[in-house]
């Protein structure tokens, strides 16, 4: 590998379940009155964003893959098999999928991670799962034949903001050394609350109405009015705040991570918003491109 890697953008991505629910029927009678916009919204940044660049890797960083000692990626040198989810199986079930993996670009960024004292385990040990907050973006943005490489990333439940930032910082390191264009995912949502069991299939629409409380679509909004201005300064800056307060999926490690990989408060890339702001049985959801 060369010396010539680059980030070439970041997306901020839902990996909702309902994506993969593919029959329209099946969809409005899931989701009611407010049938969500991200089909359209994925399908969009495909073809009108990500067809034109070259590179070479999605580097996913997954906030449905739960670590607690380090983050862990996934060194796999290919990801194939049959996934059923065990949360909502009948949403999705039996997928098959095949993707080549990238374990040298793994073990560049667990090397740069380790070297700024964030523990990080390139790991290929057989069974190692892939999870859906991978499989469902890449169903979207990288379907088969897959023509570009996966790499799919942990986020560490007990890292703080500082760590997350770093392992960003660490990763464009590596991808700088790599030779390797990557396009970095942040995959998964904003503020993370659902409904209680009792109603919340009464609660399954897209409309932000359907978020569960509206003090936590409040602070989403905060949030998406910076990233269309590239005020990532001031996201960073509410960030404990926005993580104690609002239960974000992953706890925001995804963009966190996206974030520190740019520069963290010195980024100002402003976001491109596909699709609506959009509830998910509780959860806020949105989709932001950051050109590179």
């Amino acid at each position: 590998m060369s010396a010539a890697g680059a980030i070439v953008a970041g997306l901020f991505s839902t990996h909702v379940p309902r994506l993969m629910i593919l029959d329209p029927d099946a969809r409005r009678a899931y989701m009611g009155r407010t049938v969500t916009t991200f089909y359209d919204a994925l399908d969009r940044i495909r073809h009108e964003r990500i067809a034109a660049l070259d590179f070479d890797t999605f580097v996913v960083v997954d906030t449905h893959w739960h670590t607690t000692l380090e983050f862990v990626i996934n060194a796999h040198a290919r990801h194939d098999g049959v996934y059923t989810s065990d949360e909502i199986p009948w949403m999705i079930h039996e997928y098959a999928y095949d993707y080549p993996g990238d374990p040298e670009l793994a073990a560049l960024i667990a090397a740069e991670a380790q070297a700024r004292g964030v523990p990080v385990q390139a790991a290929a040990h057989r069974g190692l799962p892939i999870h859906y907050g991978t499989l469902n973006p890449m169903h979207y943005y990288n379907p088969g034949p897959a023509k570009h490489r996966v790499l799919p990333v942990s986020v560490c439940d007990t890292a703080e903001v500082a760590p997350n930032l770093r392992f960003g910082e660490a990763l464009a390191a590596a991808v700088a050394k790599s030779g390797r264009r990557v396009l970095l995912v942040a995959s998964g949502g904003m503020s993370h609350r659902f409904w209680p069991l009792a109603v919340i299939r009464e609660r399954a629409s897209a409309d932000p109405a359907d978020i569960s409380d509206p003090a936590l679509r409040a602070f989403d909004e905060r949030i998406m009015g910076w990233w269309r201005d590239g005020d990532h300064a001031a996201v960073l800056s509410v960030a404990d705040e926005f993580r104690r307060t609002c239960s974000p999926e992953g706890r925001f490690a995804h963009y966190l991570v996206l974030a520190g990989a740019h520069g963290g408060a010195a980024w100002r890339a402003r976001g491109e918003q596909f699709g609506r702001y959009e509830a998910a049985i509780g959860t806020g959801q949105a989709n932001f491109w950051f050109a590179g």
